[in-house]
């Protein structure tokens, strides 16, 4: 009997210190902004009772909570429903369904394709890097998010994606009909470019779970096997991904405690992050655009301000932020800005970019990759 009253007096006490810090959290709002949260009262009543459409209780709390984070106006931060939550771990776990595509949203809210995956029915249908979204089955991308597209653009295998594009160097749009696959996405593909000169070429697609692991086994492969004395790693057309894999893979090649990046929050909370192993010791030459963002700009700032690899190519996108994904009672996780990174030299590349040691452009009309040739010149120089 005791123990019953006293597990009773238990959820008494819990679900008073719950009222309590209901009330004390009404007040709050009403001393800070009565008129706005009598306006989201009328808002309520004045939807379930006037509008013509039904929407349920989950639902609305759904659309305050994206309401919410959309007021922020940053780009990149989002509610994520269940559903989209979802789709995004599938992607960071680099299998999916799907027509094997990367995307990136523009400045201007544009979807576009920055890298086609190889051997993929996108690749094979013909979609190329640069190719402009405008339609997902008939649906206009316009003020869609980067997580929306691709939640559309994912699916069970051997379903139909009808994907609209708008080619500028052609001035045309293009209507692909593309059968889904499941998708395994291997971020590292790996040869040798000049076997007399021992160069070896690395191209580095994306940042997932697995990245950091890829890389170290075709830096392996190709120094213990085909016996490279030289590296270029590509990152050109490379939207970012996992922070950590970042870490990780700049650790492959900068010796250990070499600082690969800071971060800052809002707070002024401050944290470095430094290499935890040793590198490989051959000369590196970081292919970069300006579709290279985010964790590749993590990469290759960090090679280029530790002075171990020179960059060739056009100036990085600049995006110096980090975002943090806090899954959510209701299955959707909220994926917030909570950092900004400098690179270990101090830098903000917010909205700027990395600027190249050599600066060549990006032409993709031209079928000479003028960016590789001048890195292959720098390499066999160093060499």
């Amino acid at each position: 009997m005791n123990k019953g009253n006293g597990f009773l007096k238990g959820l008494n006490i819990i679900f008073s210190t719950l009222g309590v810090l209901l009330v004390a959290g009404l007040i709050f709002i009403l001393t800070v902004n009565p008129i706005g949260l009598g306006t989201l009262v009328s808002v309520i009543g004045l939807v379930n009772t006037q509008s013509l459409y039904n929407i349920d209780s989950q639902q609305m709390l759904e659309g305050a909570s994206a309401g919410i984070v959309e007021a922020l106006d940053d780009p990149y931060s989002t509610y994520l429903d269940k559903q989209t939550w979802q789709e995004l771990k599938i992607r960071l776990e680099a299998k999916f369904g799907g027509i094997g595509v990367y995307v990136l949203q523009d400045n201007e809210g544009q979807i576009k394709v920055y890298s086609p995956i190889k051997g993929t029915p996108a690749y094979e249908a013909g979609v190329q890097h640069g190719d402009i979204i405008i339609r997902i089955n008939g649906e206009s991308t316009m003020n869609m998010t980067q997580d929306d597209a691709v939640t559309l653009m994912r699916g069970d295998p051997g379903t139909q994606l009808e994907l609209t594009i708008y080619r500028e160097s052609d001035n045309k749009e293009y209507v692909f009909k593309i059968v889904r696959e499941i998708i395994n996405v291997p971020s590292v593909e790996d040869e040798v470019l000049d076997a007399d000169k021992g160069i070896g070429y690395i191209r580095l697609s994306q940042f997932h779970t697995q990245s950091s692991v890829e890389m170290a086994e075709s830096v392996e492969r190709l120094i213990n096997e085909e016996g490279i004395k030289g590296l270029i790693l590509d990152l050109r057309n490379n939207g970012g991904g996992e922070f950590e894999a970042a870490i990780d893979i700049a650790s492959i090649f900068l010796d250990e405690g070499d600082e690969v990046v800071s971060s800052a929050d809002a707070r002024g909370n401050e944290k470095v992050y430094k290499a935890s192993s040793g590198k490989t010791d051959i000369p590196l030459v970081v292919l970069v655009n300006q579709d290279s963002a985010s964790a590749s700009e993590i990469l290759a700032a960090a090679l280029q301000d530790n002075q171990r690899a020179m960059l060739v190519g056009s100036t990085t996108y600049g995006k110096g932020l980090v975002q943090t994904v806090f899954p959510l009672r209701d299955g959707g996780a909220l994926k917030l800005t909570t950092q900004k990174y400098f690179t270990p030299n101090g830098t903000d590349i917010n909205e700027i970019g990395i600027v190249p040691d050599h600066l060549v452009a990006d032409d993709i009309e031209n079928s000479e990759d003028e960016q590789l040739n001048k890195a292959l010149e720098v390499l066999k120089q160093q060499m």
